[in-house]
């Protein structure tokens, strides 16, 4: 006799959730291939990470011996990883690898769930081949493999772990539940701002839901969701207890929080501005909805098109409906979509499907009980808080690798498992339309493949050794790693215990020399130099004075830098602080006649002279 009772049985193997997971690990082993060891920057942002974890498995205090932008949980997560293994890339980048893992299955599960197996398959797939580890742009640290900062991957686990949370809290408010979502919540607050704002206004939503389904939430379960909420912070100030006075203490802590007023300096910057699209916003306004009304109308075109094979008198009708559909969907995904573009409509679309549940739910009174519908408004809601980060200027490249992931495989799983039902398509109309939306998105991803390959196969050139062996651009293409590889043989000849700062930035070079900074911030120019903040700095280095200085010269001019230390707030007293006080040990890649040619230079203290010289 069977084991499964009557309509409960299996899904055929290739519907079922280990052969989907299956076939995802083989997607995402085959992009891990053809970016092997090229994922990080040769000199900024992973390398500042890289500097962090080693300092503090050191025993160096975060904020105190080693800055940074955000919360203390990603660096100490980091620091184990170096304390137990050593330092070493690989051994950061293998972490990150089953973070990443971590992340795929609970995405593909909550997928499924909301949208049916076909929809959370493809929309998996998509974030592999398009989130996972492709490279879109010359910059490096845009992959799970090696983040230009941990907070950001570590960041969407915690919120995906919170949208499960929430869902299953919906389905039957408990105690327990409402612990670990504030607990989730919590978790995010020792990250970054923008994870924390989409983990709140997750958290929003789901309290929304069940407000509106007149679910009572005992006063027991918010005393555990604030238990919870406060719980890592507390913990975390123990931690800095050991090392730092309680004021200090309570500051790294919650140095999210704290830090706030200069996040809201940071956005104020130009090249942030541009970040968010705010350097132009009626432009990018202005793009982004003919993004999304376009994206809406073929949408609505194809829609459309599965409507009338549906009324088709005859099988051959539908046939030739079927073959034009498909022809035009990729004709347009060939010739006709900007692929790299497409984070444009992202934020559109998904605020038009929240517009849409709202009209059609939340009008009514009190809604059925709809675990699906719910994990679909959650879903929709973590799109677009964490593209709120980006509001004018969507994109999947950059920063999109976090920022758009959620929005981009929400729209997919929408496309296949829901929008067939908003024209009540039948068999012929279904498979219509899921031909169009199935061409549309395999040739997106192989478009945005290529063009990630093709970058990808130019980083050749080898820097750092053993477990930091990474390969970047070769110097005919561009000359930083070059420079970098360069500089890390000039300053492994000199004393080991020598400490060391790169001006204007570059704590990879720290790293790969193992050579600490006398300094705890890590980036000297733009508003970290700016309303005499500068000459504070270059107080702290008379007090604090490295034995050697590295000046490297890199584009900076989207900070409005023409030439670094051109001016007061630009580097010009740190410069004239090194020249007063250091000799030039060596050159590298010395060609004034290309002011596009990266060039540095080592400095080394000045001996001090005899005694009774001045």
């Amino acid at each position: 006799m069977s084991g499964t009772s009557p309509g409960t049985s299996r899904p055929p193997w290739w519907r079922s959730t280990p052969f989907h997971l299956f076939a995802l690990a083989a997607l995402a082993t085959y992009y891990l291939a053809i970016s092997w060891r090229r994922w990080p920057d040769p000199l900024i942002d992973f390398g500042n990470d890289l500097y962090r974890a080693w300092r503090i498995a050191q025993g160096a205090v975060l904020y105190r011996d080693a800055d940074s932008f955000y919360g203390p949980l990603s660096q100490h997560i980091n620091a184990t990883i170096f304390a137990l293994f050593g330092p070493g890339i690989m051994h950061l980048v293998w972490v990150n690898l089953a973070i990443f893992a971590a992340i795929l299955v609970t995405l593909y599960c909550l997928l499924r769930r909301a949208w049916g197996p076909l929809a959370g398959l493809v929309a998996s797939a998509v974030f592999v081949s398009v989130f996972g580890f492709s490279q879109f742009v010359g910059d490096s640290g845009y992959t799970y493999a090696a983040p230009y900062t941990h907070e950001a991957t570590h960041g969407v686990l915690v919120l995906l772990l919170l949208l499960a949370v929430l869902g299953r809290w919906l389905e039957n408010p408990n105690r327990l539940d409402a612990f670990l979502a504030g607990l989730l919540l919590g978790l995010t607050s020792l990250l970054k701002i923008e994870i924390f704002f989409a983990a709140a206004l997750l958290t929003v939503a789901g309290v929304a839901l069940c407000w509106q389904r007149e679910r009572p939430i005992g006063v027991r379960s918010v005393v555990a969701w604030i238990a919870g909420s406060i719980l890592p912070t507390l913990l975390f100030l123990g931690w800095f207890l050991r090392k730092l006075p309680f004021r200090d203490a309570l500051g790294a802590a919650c140095h999210v929080w704290l830090s706030f007023s200069k996040t809201s300096a940071v956005a104020s910057d130009r090249v942030q501005l541009e970040f968010l699209g705010f350097d132009q916003p009626w432009a990018h306004l202005i793009q982004h909805v003919a993004a999304t009304f376009i994206a809406g109308a073929i949408i609505a075109v194809i829609l459309g098109v599965g409507r009338i094979a549906d009324r088709a008198k005859t099988p051959f009708l539908r046939i030739i409906i079927a073959g034009a559909t498909l022809a035009g969907a990729s004709a347009l995904a060939l010739w006709a979509i900007s692929w790299i573009n497409i984070g444009r409509c992202f934020l559109g679309l998904m605020l038009a499907y929240l517009m849409g549940y709202l009209v059609t739910t939340f009008r009514q009174r009190r809604a059925e009980s709809n675990s699906i519908v719910s994990l679909r408004f959650l879903f929709a809601t973590l799109a677009v808080a964490l593209m709120a980060r980006m509001m004018l200027n969507g994109r999947i490249a950059q920063y999109g690798f976090y920022q758009a992931a959620i929005a981009g495989a929400v729209v997919p799983a929408i496309l296949l498992g829901e929008s067939v039902d908003w024209v009540d398509a039948q068999r012929s109309g279904r498979r219509v339309i899921m031909a169009g939306f199935l061409a549309l998105l395999l040739i997106g991803v192989v478009r945005l493949t290529a063009e990630s390959r093709w970058v990808w196969r130019l980083r050749t050139y080898p820097v750092g050794q053993g477990a930091d062996r990474f390969y970047a651009f070769p110097p005919d293409v561009s000359p930083l790693a070059q420079t970098v590889r360069l500089l890390t043989e000039v300053l492994n000849q000199q004393n080991q215990d020598h400490t060391l700062l790169v001006l204007p930035d570059g704590w990879m070079l720290n790293y790969l020399t193992r050579r600490p900074s006398p300094l705890a911030p890590f980036i000297f120019f733009s508003v970290y130099t700016e309303d005499g903040r500068e000459a504070q700095i270059v107080d702290e280095l008379v007090r604090q004075p490295p034995d050697l200085v590295v000046v490297i010269s890199r584009d900076l001019q989207g900070y409005g830098i023409q030439r670094y230390g051109e001016s007061v707030g630009k580097g010009q007293l740190l410069l004239q602080w090194a020249s007063t006080n250091y000799t030039v040990l060596a050159r590298v890649n010395p060609n004034p006649s290309d002011p596009a040619h990266f060039r540095a230079v080592v400095l080394r203290k000045n001996s001090p002279g005899p005694p009774g010289t001045s």
